[in-house]
């Protein structure tokens, strides 16, 4: 991918580097919370079928946060939404470890709701990222911020992974103490965000293209349909097997190193292959991108569902986890072509609360699916979930696509 058309001291690469880094921290948490989330909820529940049920909850609450941000994004602008997520994030993960720490659900319910929510709001940053390119180049905009995303996704599952020796250390269960991991990473997150130049003024200085110019106007919610269509397939899909991941890992007897392992696999399938996936979505194009990824995420079932053991599972995750990058790239620079400048946030943010919505709904199902078929029968779910899409994205008229 060619580098960033902008010289290293411009006000564009600043605002697009405090983006990437305020995203990255983000990620980082929701990487390390994600699978003790769910080991939480089992503990806090006692019922195994609610393995799924922490990963529903996060995709509820992040949908309404993405649907608000969105919102408030195309009203105030791109930054003091975001200040604020992060702000409210860290409080959240406080309120959250007081509530695993205090065996109380409810207010581990509220903990959760906050920071899921604001981590919806956080999504979009890829939005902000991807205006203040040309056009054309949308898919490299969208790429920076998942690039940055990678350091999140390291970071997270390693710190899962030390919480156990720290844990001994100071003589707290391991699985309470990541909670406490987060405020202070989200803090730093909405100081750089405090220090950003507002995104959006530097948006009107990206020059429209041949791609934005000549679309037909027509195929705009043809394309706005296939996009929302493909970016909920891909979350659904993922869901379905990464959100019980953390109990199927405690109830096949393996303990935290394990799940940071698998986490670790996922998440890097997830981001490594941005800049590749960047540079397809503007070359090749957003709907070949797209199909790309939703048949990357049947394989990764179908590995999930044939492949017994650890290892079937991690590499189905791991390849999950592309298919996500190349549908999440390429229907995000999908919507962003299809939509005017003045609507573009709050219709992202409406794709994301039906992506969220549906990945909450087959998490939900997801665990009591597990309790009674096992982890094989969620790759068969994730496969179906990916495959469905596909003819509709194919059908849909080329225009910005």
């Amino acid at each position: 991918m060619p580098p960033v058309p902008v010289t290293m001291d411009s006000p564009t690469r600043r605002t697009l580097t405090h983006l990437g880094a305020a995203y990255a921290l983000a990620w980082a948490t929701t990487s390390m919370a994600v699978g003790a989330g769910s080991a939480a909820m089992i503990d806090l529940t006692g019922n195994l079928s609610h393995a799924g049920l922490y990963v529903a909850l996060f995709n509820v609450c992040a949908a309404a946060g993405a649907a608000l941000g969105g919102r408030l994004m195309d009203r105030f602008g791109r930054k003091p939404p975001l200040v604020g997520a992060y702000a409210m994030a860290a409080a959240g993960y406080v309120i959250t470890g007081v509530a695993v720490a205090q065996s109380l659900l409810w207010l581990f319910v509220t903990g959760t709701l906050m920071f899921a929510s604001a981590f919806g709001t956080a999504n979009l940053s890829r939005l902000a990222a991807a205006e203040m390119f040309p056009p054309a180049e949308r898919g490299r905009g969208v790429a920076w911020i998942q690039i940055s995303a990678t350091f999140g996704a390291v970071i997270g599952p390693l710190l899962l992974i030390s919480s156990g020796p720290l844990g001994s250390w100071l003589g707290r269960p391991p699985l309470g103490l990541v909670w406490f991991l987060a405020p202070p990473l989200l803090l730093v997150a909405a100081v750089l965000m405090m220090t950003a130049i507002e995104p959006r003024s530097l948006a009107i200085q990206a020059a429209p293209s041949p791609v934005a110019t000549t679309s037909a106007a027509p195929s705009a919610p043809g394309l706005i349909l296939a996009g929302t269509v493909s970016l909920a397939a891909s979350q659904a899909s993922m869901a379905a097997v990464m959100g019980v991941s953390g109990a199927a890992v405690s109830h096949a007897g393996h303990g935290v190193p394990v799940l940071g392992s698998l986490m670790f696999a996922h998440f890097i399938g997830m981001f490594a292959l941005s800049r590749v996936v960047g540079r397809v979505a503007d070359k090749v194009g957003r709907r070949p991108t797209i199909i790309t990824g939703l048949t990357l995420l049947a394989l990764g079932g179908a590995v999930v569902a044939l492949v017994p053991g650890v290892t079937g599972f991690a590499i189905g995750l791991m390849l999950v986890g592309f298919g996500w990058s190349f549908g999440f790239i390429g229907s995000t620079v999908l919507l962003a072509d299809a939509t005017a400048p003045e609507r573009r946030a709050r219709t992202m943010g409406r794709a994301d609360l039906t992506a969220q919505l549906s990945a909450a709904a087959f998490a939900l199902a997801a665990g009591y699916w597990f309790a009674s078929h096992g982890v094989a029968g969620l790759g068969i779910v994730a496969m179906a979930v990916a495959a469905l899409p596909i003819v509709l994205v194919i059908r849909a008229r080329p225009g910005r696509a």
